[in-house]
């Protein structure tokens, strides 16, 4: 019987994936429309510089998202990136109105082609019949209403026990606030759970450091993926999972999980 409690998860390209994601120019014809009608909301003009808004908002999560990746873990706070942007572009922007601004950019996964991985929802279940909790741990610029009602409709939001989203703890992974974060909501020890996730440095680093077990899920080829800059460099190995895994599916040829929780 294993010692394991409960089993966490990362979220992109670990339970779902972008396999018809629309190509770029449709990306950037909707990222503008929806920019153009917010800013006209506000009683700006959608003209000149600011057609390049939604590039510099990118440009401006691309810089703070490596610097936090690689450096503190601390969230960058995407909303006040907004606001920055914005004001370079000659609009004061209030707290609500940055918030407004940063979802609005963010298309959504439904227009994104977002899908589960074909056998995800089957090894959730049988994880849950197997005994083990079951729980979400991700790196995100974007939580609130709508991000939960996308993990509702695709089915997981009964699953997870609990969701530790980065942005609304202030931290992200592989940080180890947002992994004790996460094992103080299931009154559990390090040693209690599993962790999996596609990313090195993030998923597996992050865990290994506190004591859980990491299980490493390899990222899919040939498709989008969410942006990442886990590769690690040429001179420096990667963090070294205890298990790695090509499909969700494969938890289940885990001696680790074969019997089921040691108290089930």
């Amino acid at each position: 019987m294993s010692d394991i409690k409960a089993v966490l998860f990362d979220l992109g390209d670990t339970l779902w994936h972008f396999p018809n994601m629309p190509p770029h120019k449709v990306i950037r014809k909707e990222t503008m429309s929806r920019l153009r009608r917010l800013v006209e909301s506000w009683g700006y003009e959608f003209s000149d510089g600011r057609f390049y808004l939604g590039r510099d908002i990118r440009y401006s999560i691309e810089d703070a998202t490596h610097s936090a990746f690689h450096g503190d873990s601390i969230d960058p706070g995407y909303p006040e990136l907004c606001r920055k942007v914005a004001a370079k572009h000659d609009m004061e922007l209030t707290r609500e109105q940055s918030e407004e601004l940063w979802d609005t950019w963010n298309l959504g996964g439904a227009f994104l082609g977002r899908e589960l991985f074909p056998d995800v929802l089957e090894t959730l279940h049988w994880l849950r019949d197997k005994g083990y909790r079951i729980g979400c741990v991700t790196n995100r610029g974007h939580s609130g209403p709508a991000f939960h009602q996308e993990l509702a409709d695709l089915g997981l939001t009964d699953l997870f026990e609990t969701t530790v989203i980065s942005c609304d703890l202030g931290y992200m992974k592989p940080h180890p606030s947002i992994y004790e974060a996460t094992l103080k909501e299931l009154h559990l020890e390090a040693t209690q759970a599993a962790m999996v996730g596609d990313s090195l440095h993030a998923d597996v680093g992050g865990s290994k450091a506190l004591g859980m077990v990491a299980i490493w899920r390899q990222p899919v080829k040939d498709e989008p993926v969410e942006e990442t800059e886990d590769e690690p460099a040429e001179d420096e190995p990667g963090p070294v999972p205890d298990y790695t895994i090509a499909t969700i599916a494969d938890i289940k040829d885990i001696p680790l999980f074969a019997d089921g929780r040691a108290d089930g």
